[in-house]
């Protein structure tokens, strides 16, 4: 897939593509997106709770981020 097929799936799931997405490597957004697209999407487990249990491992490990 290029760089523009990944960019575009990003603005059409996104609405606009992030920073922090535009400034991967295409070798990298490649590997990337599809991980970033399940978290995103709603599967047994709502986009939301995904959000909420990465939060909560987040802080259990105590993450400077």
């Amino acid at each position: 897939m290029t760089r523009q097929e990944i960019l575009d799936q990003i603005t059409q799931a996104m609405g606009k593509v992030p920073e922090w997405l535009s400034r991967m490597s295409d070798a990298q957004l490649e590997h990337e997106w599809p991980r970033v697209a399940w978290l995103f999407s709603d599967t047994a487990l709502s986009s939301h709770d995904k959000a909420l249990v990465g939060f909560g491992a987040a802080a259990a490990a105590h993450c400077p981020y």
